[in-house]
C-alpha cells in the first residue's frame, strides 16, 4: 500500500543496533480526519471540547498507537446525551372540535343576562310552600337568553321553544306538584334539542343524556373572549364594575361593624334589610352558583349549535329475509292467538271469568295490566332493532319488512287497547287515583306511538320519528295538565257511587278544590275548612289552581278534627271508652292499654327510618292507645285493643286486635272487612294467601302511595297493623308480620 500523504518518511535508529533483538516500529498515531470530513459541532461543543493532545514521544520508548476513534464518539454527543435525558414535553390537550368555535364571543349584554336569570332562579324557582309563577318564569328564561343570543336559525327552533314554554308554564296554572314536576323536568331534558336540533336518533339520545356538560368549559372561554373585546373597546366598564365591587365592600364590612357596635343603628339596618335566613342565603347562592354555569352552557350551545349525530351513518349488519321472516312471523302469531282469547273474554263477561279463572272482572284486569304494558313496550323497541337489522335490497325484502312490521305494530295497538280497558274496569270498580290517571296517559301515548312506527314501517323512512316522539310526548303532558287531573279525580270519585275517602281527597292538591263546592256542608267543612288555604302564600309560588282554591273555600265552616277517617263517630267511640275503674278493666291482661307499652317497636322503627329533621323512633299517642267492648251483631268481634304510635314525620302506626268467641267467627269477620274495603274502591286489596302461602286468612289493602294495612287471622284473633305515610311495597309486610305475631303472644301471656 502506497503511505498516506504528508505521512514523515521511516528514518533508521543509531541505537537499534544496541538491542538484543530489533524492536518493531511503532507507528506513527494518525492524525484526526480533516475538520470537513468530522461531523459539524455545534458552537457550544467547541467552545467547551478540550483539545485532544499527542503524548510526547520518548526516544527509546515504545509507545502504543491510541486506540481508533469511533465514528459516533463526535464533539456533538455530550448535547444529545442532555437532549435524550430532557423529559418530554407535556402532551397537548386539543380543544374539543364540536364545542370550540374561537369565532364566537359573548356580549356583555348575555353575561349579564346568564347572572340575572340565575340570581332570579335561585330566589324565585322554589321560594316555599309551593311552587308557582317564581318556577315558570325561571323556566321560560332558561329557553329565552340562549334563543336571545343566537337568533340565526330561529324559525326552525321556535315550535320546540313554544311547547318548552308551555310546559314551564304549567306551574303558573296548577298546583298539583307531581304534575308540575313532570312538565318541569321534560321541559329542562328537551331544552337542549330546541338550542340545538339533532338529526338522528343517536345525537338526540345524546343531548338528552346531559352530553352538554362537555362545553362548560368552552362556555367560560367564549364568555371571556367576550369581556376581552368589550374591554378593549370599552375599558371604563371594568372600572365601574370594580369601583361598584369595592364599595358593596366597604358599605357591608363597616355596616355591620357599626351594628355590632350600637343597638339603635343595628335596629335601623334590620328595619331597612328584609328578614333574611342566613343558612337559606347560604342554599340559594349555591343554586345561582350552579345556575350560572347551566345558563351559560345554554346559551353557547344556542351559538355554537354543536353536532352530536355521526357525520355519515356507519355500515351494519343486515339479517336475511329469511332470518327475519321467520321470527317475526311467529312472533304475529302469537299476538293473534292472544288478541283472539281476549275478544272471547271481553265478549264473555264476568260470568265468563269467573267460570275459567275463579275471578271477578276487576281483580282479573288488575292481575295482567302491568304484563301487557311491558308487552307493548318490549315490541317498541323490538320493531326498532328489526327495522334495523332488515334488509331492504330488493323489492321483495321491502315488501316483506313492510307486511311484517306493520303487522306487529296493529296487533301491539291492540295489546295496548287491551291494557286500557283493563284500567278502565278496575278503575269503575275501585275508583280514580293519581297513579290510575298517569297508567291511562301514558297508555295514550303508547298508543300514538305505535301509529307512528306503523307510518314509519310502511315508508321504511323514520328520520322524522325521534323527533316525533319527543313532541307527542309533550303534547301528552300538556294534554295531562289541561285535563286537570286531581280536580278530575275528585269529581269522579264525587260522581260515582264510591264511599267517599276525604282522608284521600283531602291530600289532593288546591285544583281539586272547586270540584268540593257542591258537597254536603259536613264534607265541604272537612276539606275546605281550616287554614289550608290562606292569602300568606308567596307572591312568586302564587298560581292559578291555588287561586281558585282560595275562592272556593271561603265561607267554610270549621272541620271536625276526625273528619277525615272512615266511619268515625266520635259520640260512638267517646260511649264505648272502658271505665278504667270498673273491676274487669285488668291493667295486666291483654284488654289494657298498659299492653300497648309491650311492644317491640324495633322493627318498624328501622322501617319508618329518620325524617328530614332528623327525628327517629315512635311517641305512644295515648289518645288512641284503648280497649273497647264491641257489639258482636256489628260483625267486628267481641272486643278490640287500640295501639297508636307517632312516627317520624307524618309517619303513623296502628295496631288493632280484634278478638272473636270462635276462629270461624274470626274468618268470617275478616272476610267481611276485606269484601267491604274492596266495595269501597280506594284501596288495592290482595288476598293474603298470594302474598304469605304459611298465613292462615287475611288480606293486605294498599292506598295509593299513603297506607299499607295487613290483617291476618290467628285462631279466634284478628290483627290488624296500618302504616300510614311510608313504603307500600312488599318492604312493609315483614314489619306487620312481626306485630301480628307479637299481639298473639302477648294474648297468649296477658290472657
Amino acid at each position: 500500500m502506497s503511505e498516506p500523504d504528508g505521512a514523515p518518511a521511516p528514518q533508521d535508529d543509531p541505537a537499534a543496533g544496541d538491542s538484543p533483538a530489533e524492536a518493531p516500529e511503532a507507528p506513527e498515531p494518525r492524525e484526526a480526519p480533516e475538520a470537513s470530513q468530522a461531523p459539524e459541532a455545534t458552537p457550544q461543543a467547541e467552545q467547551h471540547e478540550p483539545q485532544a493532545q499527542r503524548p510526547p514521544v520518548q526516544q527509546g520508548v515504545l509507545v502504543p498507537a491510541p486506540p481508533p476513534q469511533m465514528p459516533h464518539q463526535h464533539r456533538g454527543a455530550p448535547y444529545q446525551q442532555q437532549y435524550y435525558a430532557a423529559p418530554p414535553p407535556p402532551p397537548m390537550i386539543l380543544p374539543n372540535p364540536r364545542w370550540h368555535r374561537p369565532e364566537l364571543s359573548a356580549s356583555q349584554t348575555t353575561v349579564i343576562l346568564v347572572f340575572v336569570v340565575a340570581l332570579f332562579g335561585a330566589w324565585a324557582a322554589f321560594p316555599g310552600g309551593g311552587v308557582g309563577v317564581g318556577l315558570a318564569l325561571t323556566g321560560i328564561a332558561l329557553v329565552a337568553v340562549p334563543l336571545l343570543t343566537s337568533r340565526d336559525d330561529l324559525l326552525p327552533r321556535l315550535p320546540g321553544a313554544v311547547l318548552v314554554v308551555l310546559l314551564w308554564s304549567v306551574a303558573a296554572v296548577r298546583d298539583a306538584g307531581w304534575v308540575v314536576a313532570l312538565c318541569a323536568l321534560a321541559a329542562f331534558a328537551l331544552t337542549p334539542l330546541v338550542l340545538a336540533p339533532q338529526r338522528r336518533i343517536g345525537g338526540t339520545a345524546l343531548a338528552m343524556c346531559f352530553a352538554w356538560l362537555e362545553g362548560i368549559a368552552e362556555s367560560f372561554r367564549w364568555a371571556r373572549r367576550g369581556r376581552t373585546e368589550q374591554n378593549s373597546r370599552n375599558p371604563g366598564t371594568v372600572r365601574i364594575a370594580w369601583t361598584a365591587g369595592v364599595t358593596v365592600a366597604l358599605l357591608l364590612v363597616f355596616g355591620g361593624l357599626f351594628a355590632a357596635a350600637d343597638s339603635t343603628f343595628a335596629d335601623l339596618v334590620a328595619r331597612l334589610l328584609p328578614d333574611l335566613n342566613p343558612i337559606e342565603v347560604f342554599l340559594r347562592l349555591v343554586l345561582a352558583a350552579v345556575l350560572v354555569p347551566l345558563v351559560l352552557v345554554w346559551a353557547y350551545t344556542a351559538a355554537a349549535r354543536p353536532r352530536w349525530d355521526a357525520e355519515e351513518q356507519a355500515e351494519h349488519r343486515t339479517v336475511s329475509r329469511f332470518e327475519l321472516a321467520i321470527p317475526l312471523a311467529a312472533l304475529n302469531l302469537l299476538f293473534a292467538a292472544f288478541i283472539a282469547v281476549q275478544l272471547r273474554v271481553y265478549f264473555g263477561g264476568e260470568a265468563y271469568v269467573m267460570e275459567t279463572a275463579g275471578l271477578t272482572f276487576a281483580e282479573y284486569a288488575r292481575r295482567g295490566f302491568w304484563q301487557l304494558s311491558f308487552v307493548a313496550v318490549l315490541s317498541l323497541a323490538l320493531i326498532a332493532i328489526a327495522a334495523w337489522l332488515a334488509p331492504k335490497r330488493s323489492k321483495a325484502d321491502r315488501w316483506t319488512v313492510r307486511v311484517l312490521l306493520a303487522l306487529l305494530a296493529l296487533m301491539s295497538m291492540a295489546v295496548v287497547v287491551s291494557a286500557t280497558y283493563r284500567m278502565y274496569t278496575y278503575t269503575e270498580t275501585y275508583g280514580l287515583t293519581r297513579l290510575r290517571v298517569w297508567i291511562f296517559t301514558v297508555e295514550f301515548w303508547l298508543a300514538v306511538l305505535f301509529a307512528m312506527v306503523l307510518v314509519g314501517c310502511w315508508k321504511l323512512r323514520a328520520a322524522w320519528l325521534p323527533r316525533a316522539v319527543l313532541a307527542s310526548g309533550a303534547i301528552a303532558l300538556l294534554g295531562l295538565a289541561a285535563v286537570n287531573p286531581d280536580a278530575l279525580i275528585a269529581r269522579y270519585n264525587i260522581d260515582h257511587d264510591h264511599e267517599l275517602d276525604l282522608n284521600y281527597l283531602k291530600g289532593l292538591s288546591a285544583d281539586a278544590a272547586p270540584e268540593f263546592a257542591d258537597l254536603p256542608a259536613e264534607d265541604r267543612d272537612c276539606l275546605l275548612g281550616g287554614d289550608d288555604f290562606d292569602d300568606e302564600r308567596d307572591v312568586m309560588a302564587w298560581n292559578w289552581g291555588y287561586q281558585r282554591a282560595i275562592e272556593a273555600a271561603e265561607g267554610a265552616g270549621e272541620p271536625d278534627p276526625y273528619c277525615t277517617f272512615p266511619d268515625w263517630d266520635v259520640d260512638a267511640a267517646e260511649s264505648s271508652e272502658v271505665d278504667l275503674s270498673q273491676p274487669n278493666a285488668d291493667p295486666d291482661g291483654f284488654w289494657h292499654w298498659n299492653t300497648c307499652a309491650e311492644y317491640d317497636l324495633a322493627q318498624v322503627t328501622e322501617f319508618f327510618g329518620t325524617s328530614a329533621t332528623g327525628d327517629r323512633g315512635l311517641v305512644p299517642d295515648d289518645p288512641s292507645q284503648y280497649a273497647e267492648d264491641l257489639d258482636p251483631a256489628a260483625g267486628l268481634g267481641n272486643r278490640v285493643l287500640h295501639c297508636g304510635y307517632y312516627g317520624p314525620g307524618s309517619r303513623y302506626l296502628m295496631i288493632e286486635t280484634f278478638e272473636w268467641t270462635t276462629s270461624e267467627d274470626a274468618l268470617a269477620g275478616v272476610a267481611a272487612m276485606q269484601a267491604a274495603d274492596e266495595a269501597g274502591g280506594i284501596y288495592e286489596v290482595t288476598d293474603i294467601a298470594e302474598i304469605d302461602t304459611e298465613a292462615t286468612a287475611g288480606y293486605v289493602a294498599v292506598l295509593d302511595g299513603e297506607m299499607y294495612q295487613y290483617t291476618e287471622v290467628t285462631e279466634n284473633l284478628a290483627t290488624m297493623v296500618s302504616l300510614s305515610d311510608t313504603a307500600t311495597d312488599g318492604t312493609a309486610r315483614p314489619v306487620c308480620d312481626d306485630l301480628a305475631a307479637q299481639s298473639y303472644e302477648l294474648h297468649y301471656e296477658r290472657g
